[in-house]
């Protein structure tokens, strides 16, 4: 069973609407860099493997460096568009997805033992208490099919 497993460094981008030229869709920078990051990261990784070629299970994990609303759609847009070709041949493969988005904590411990205060810029980032540093996990996985009989399909 193919299987892959990645970490993307960096706050999450969701995946920006394209400008609309004489008809033409473009696609800003901002979201074609951060589009390359998540495919260089799986090359970097995995380098030329063969992509997936039937259905395909994905977990995506988002931890977040701010609460700053973001929509989960297009946060996995942004993902899943970056790894056509090279994790599955193409994302409408995908059957079975879920999205998670991790968010700082808005209270963190304040200087008396045992006391809380709201979170200001600059203060470590925290996830029920623990630390963490802004990242994308992606999982994915192919599906494979059993009949009733136990047999593959």
């Amino acid at each position: 069973m193919n299987c892959f497993d990645l970490a993307v460094p960096g706050d999450p981008l969701s995946k920006a609407r394209p400008h609309v030229y004489n008809g033409h869709g473009v696609t800003d920078q901002r979201t074609r860099n951060a589009e390359n990051r998540v495919y260089s990261e799986f090359r970097r990784k995995y380098g030329d493997v063969e992509p997936i070629k039937g259905d395909v299970r994905i977990r995506l994990e988002f931890w977040m460096a701010s609460w700053q609303p973001r929509d989960f759609d297009n946060l996995a847009k942004l993902v899943t568009d970056s790894l056509n070709g090279v994790a599955y041949a193409d994302d409408v493969q995908i059957v079975d997805a879920r999205t998670l988005k991790y968010r700082p904590d808005r209270r963190v411990p304040g200087s008396r033992p045992g006391s809380m205060r709201n979170r200001k810029p600059g203060d470590p980032l925290l996830f029920r208490g623990e630390p963490y540093e802004p990242h994308t996990e992606i999982h994915i996985s192919e599906i494979i099919n059993f009949t009733y009989e136990g047999t593959i399909q």
